[in-house]
């Protein structure tokens, strides 16, 4: 299991927008959005059930973006290291 450096406070997203070019705004992991007690679980166990193909065997970290402009929604996979 890798560290992501985002989570960590070690570096930000800088992507943009596909539709508008604006730059992406960050709102974190997918796995902080679930149920009352998913805080608690183990990230790999999260990984395992969070329906995206590879993010525990390529050892990414999943966060949810979106465009402050046209308000497209989307997952950004972050390497671990």
């Amino acid at each position: 299991m890798g560290m992501c450096p985002v989570c960590n406070g070690m570096a930000q997203i800088d992507v943009h927008c596909q539709q508008c070019q604006q730059p992406l705004i960050d709102y974190g992991r997918t796995m902080d959005y679930g149920e009352k007690y998913d805080a608690y679980l183990p990230i790999d166990l999260k990984k395992e059930n969070d329906s995206i193909p590879d993010d525990l065997i390529n050892e990414q970290c999943p966060h949810y973006v979106t465009c402050t402009n046209c308000q497209q929604t989307s997952i950004y996979l972050i390497n671990e290291q």
